[in-house]
C-alpha cells in the first residue's frame, strides 16, 4: 500500500533544515551528535525527513530506536527568532533510500509521539525556509 493511503491526513510540503539525535530514553542524555537533515513534509501527525547519512556513530538513526526502548530519536528545529529551538521526540516508522531531487538520500518517516498542537504546525509551517 502506498505511503500516502496509510497517513491519517495529508502531509503539508515543509522544506527546512532540522537536525535530528538520538537520547537515552524520552527525556535523557544526549547518546549521538546531532545529524543535519532537511524536513520534506509535516502533518500533525508525522513528518518526512531527507538525511545525508543515516548512522551515528554504530547506531542506526531508525532501526536503533525501533529496536530499544532504551534509544529515542528527536527532530531539533532551529528557531530564526527565538534562543530556544524546538526538540521533538519521534517514532521511526519507515526508512527508504532514493536519488534525485536535490534532497539528500536517506528518506525516514517518522510519527509524532504525540500529535502536534496547531499552533506549533502552523509556526513550523511559517518558519520555513
Amino acid at each position: 500500500m502506498p505511503e500516502q493511503e496509510r497517513r491519517r491526513e495529508d502531509r503539508e510540503p515543509c522544506p527546512r533544515e532540522i537536525g535530528v539525535f538520538l537520547t537515552l530514553g524520552r527525556n535523557g542524555a544526549a547518546a549521538s551528535p546531532v545529524i543535519e537533515g532537511v524536513l520534506t513534509s509535516i502533518s500533525r501527525h508525522g513528518a518526512g525527513i531527507a538525511l545525508a547519512e543515516i548512522m551515528a556513530g554504530r547506531t542506526h538513526l531508525a532501526y536503533g530506536p525501533m529496536g530499544s526502548d532504551a534509544l529515542q530519536l528527536n527532530i531539533v528545529f532551529p528557531s530564526k527568532d527565538e534562543d530556544i529551538h524546538l526538540t521533538l521526540p519521534v517514532r521511526p516508522i519507515w526508512l527508504k533510500k532514493e536519488q534525485g531531487e536535490g534532497l539528500p538520500p536517506f528518506r525516514l518517516g517518522v510519527a509524532f509521539l504525540e500529535p502536534l498542537p496547531p499552533a506549533i504546525l502552523q509556526r513550523l509551517n511559517r518558519q520555513q525556509g
